[in-house]
């Protein structure tokens, strides 16, 4: 069984068959999905997926640092509530996100921050995403998140990067990107990692690994990105699907599964 846990599939680009990729996914072995929001309809559409599909679908309830000026005391409130609906698991998508600076860098700092007390208080994990403002996450996590644990989601940094981001005891989850041709510095990133500290995702829809780079991307293909990493490491794809669906499960302190459903993964042709 795998696990993407990151993947957005609440978004409008599964409107048209949202069921229809999510079965697929299931049928394929991936089967546990994390979903984030990115502000407060998107989480609270996360939030009716982990509903629709109970113990398959995970919710994660945040906003995005594209967004961080929505984040008005009002929709924090608004995120508080929707925390406590079942299946929620992660205070996320939050972060820094300083390449496309869509809110003022000061409105995303002050997000994150009152983001990170709420996974505090509620004792969630949070989902990072972080884009070009390293130096500002490590530091916001040393000054304000005492006592969080979380993932790193989409990491593409270096070995340096990463090694911020372990120290703080922090996961690392790979996306798309590691598998492109060209990033042989991440899939030696993604080797050299500690086993247990690993996961593996899509963010659906964006990122799509090869062969389906340019097009949507869908939960299934979290398959390749195990593969590329699993190769990168010398391990089978099993063993590589075993090791990071052990990790989401202990981040997320995901139930145990239904007997009943059929996990089993089978590998991409």
């Amino acid at each position: 069984m795998l696990i993407d846990s990151h993947a957005h599939v609440q978004v409008r680009q599964f409107n048209s068959d949202r069921p229809e990729v999510i079965a697929a996914a299931f049928a394929e072995g991936i089967g546990r999905m994390i979903v984030p929001g990115i502000e407060v309809e998107s989480s609270r559409e996360a939030v009716a997926l982990a509903a629709a599909y109970p113990g398959r679908i995970f919710a994660g309830v945040g906003t995005h640092p594209h967004d961080a000026d929505t984040l008005t005391p009002d929709a924090l409130a608004a995120q508080r509530e929707l925390a406590g609906s079942p299946g929620v698991v992660a205070i996320g998508e939050i972060g820094l996100d300083y390449y496309r600076n869509l809110s003022p860098q000061d409105t995303q700092r002050g997000a994150l921050i009152s983001q990170f007390a709420l996974a505090r208080e509620l004792d969630l994990p949070v989902i990072l995403h972080n884009r070009d403002s390293h130096a500002d996450m490590i530091a916001h996590l040393r000054q304000h998140g005492a006592g969080l644990r979380g993932v790193f989601h989409c990491f593409i940094g270096d070995k340096s990067m990463a090694r911020d981001a372990l120290d703080l005891g922090f996961y690392l989850s790979f996306a798309g990107p590691v598998a492109f041709p060209r990033n042989t510095e991440l899939a030696e990133v993604a080797a050299w990692a500690p086993l247990d500290r690993i996961l593996v995702e899509t963010d659906s829809p964006y990122l799509a690994p090869p062969p389906f780079r340019g097009k949507r991307n869908e939960p299934r293909h979290v398959a390749l990105v195990a593969a590329r990493i699993a190769e990168a490491r010398g391990l089978t794809l099993d063993a590589l699907a075993d090791a990071t669906t052990r990790n989401a499960t202990a981040l997320f302190r995901l139930p145990p599964l239904d007997p009943q459903e059929d996990t089993s993964f089978h590998a991409p042709v």
